[in-house]
């Protein structure tokens, strides 16, 4: 396939992935999460996992060629069973690119791939000679990928088909053997460059679906996070994700549904300045959407809920709930938010210090975070 016949059909899978939205960009929202930058250098922490998972899963196929050599006539070469025998990562850094990309570099990695090479030529006699040896190819390697955040099928999308892998190191050793020699020189100078593009691009087409894989993971959680039994939100995008230089933000419509009722909101009061960048976590929700939560749960005969051993009191007008009057910062919001994320399977992340902020109109719930190491692998090793 030609490279302008791929440009065109990534081209209409991006146009495929976009969302419309109308011209007042938080009209409609009802709910907002901003992660800031301490915890996207949080999670890059973990970006090691990911990487070591996409070079333990990507599918290399089997490499082959051939090529003219004097003396020797046409000689063929294949390269098959490529698999990663070890591999280590040095650093990774993260960086914000406003209105742009997270960029993630990582530097140094030192890979290697083993498998089998066969290679046979005809010499001026027609003597055809056909050889099998192990090989073992040691690299070093810096990857650059650029993840952009997109609205496709109307949740967060992330596109990590911007990636560059550059080879700092390739060096084929034939049968454990360290030293130099004809054979190795002669097949190292021409399928490396071979051999590099096919690793580029399987690592980074396995980058990007890992990308895919843990956004939508992030989304169901999410979904399950705001549902119970018959009452749920609608979590559906609002309007395109944003990258800031210090925080990444999304904006949902957070429409409470119940039963066959669903809501209808227009009129919110969101602005990105309501919120500020001292913590890791911000969930900002507007008023609206907490008086029709409280609503349903009142039409469901579960309104009123005890947390640490305190009632919180609410008060009912027409059906109508004066939401925010009943929330303080003293009900034990801390106990109560790792209760329910344990009920809802996220009991591996640690909440730090949560605080309730209460206004005219929203509520702010504002909250640091921690997660043991081996989260990220066991979520790739239950997946895969």
């Amino acid at each position: 396939m030609r490279l302008g016949t791929v440009g065109i059909l990534l081209a209409l899978v991006h146009s495929a992935a976009a969302c419309e939205f109308g011209p007042v960009p938080y009209r409609v929202t009802g709910i907002v999460c901003r992660m800031t930058k301490p915890a996207a250098l949080l999670l890059n922490q973990e970006t090691a996992q990911v990487i070591q998972a996409a070079f333990r899963n990507a599918k290399f196929p089997n490499i082959t060629g051939e090529r003219s050599v004097r003396l020797l006539g046409k000689v063929a070469y294949g390269l098959s069973n490529i698999q990663v025998n070890d591999l280590s990562i040095e650093q990774s850094e993260v960086e914000l690119k406003e209105n742009d990309a997270i960029d993630i570099a990582i530097k140094n990695v030192t890979a290697f791939f083993k498998g089998t090479l066969t290679y046979g030529y005809a010499g001026a006699w027609f003597l055809q000679l056909f050889h099998s040896v192990d090989f073992e190819i040691e690299s070093s390697i810096d990857l650059q990928i650029n993840i952009k955040l997109m609205c496709q099928e109307e949740q967060v999308a992330a596109d990590a088909s911007d990636c560059y892998l550059s080879f700092h190191k390739l060096t084929l050793h034939l049968q454990g053997d360290k030293e130099p020699g004809w054979l190795k020189q002669l097949f190292t100078d021409f399928i490396s460059f071979t051999l590099k593009f096919v690793l580029k691009r399987e690592v980074c087409k396995e980058i990007n679906f890992l990308a895919q894989v843990l956004a939508n993971f992030v989304h169901d959680l999410a979904a399950n996070f705001v549902r119970d039994e018959d009452i749920g939100l609608d979590i559906s995008l609002a309007s395109d994700p944003l990258i800031k230089a210090n925080y990444l933000e999304s904006h949902h419509k957070g429409l409470v549904m119940y039963k066959n009722y669903s809501d209808v909101f227009s009129d919110s009061v969101y602005s990105p300045s309501l919120l500020t960048e001292s913590r890791m976590l911000y969930f900002w929700l507007s008023e609206h959407i907490l008086n029709s939560l409280a609503s349903a749960a009142f039409l469901d005969e579960r309104l009123v809920m005890t947390i640490s051993g305190k009632k919180l009191q609410v008060t009912f007008r027409g059906g109508s709930l004066l939401t925010l009057d009943g929330f303080t910062d003293s009900i034990g919001i801390e106990p109560a938010l790792t209760s329910l994320m344990n009920s809802k399977g996220l009991h591996l992340f640690e909440i730090r210090n949560p605080e309730i902020i209460t206004r005219k109109g929203y509520l702010i719930v504002q909250l640091d975070f921690s997660f043991p190491n081996h989260l990220l692998l066991d979520f790739l090793q239950k997946r895969f």
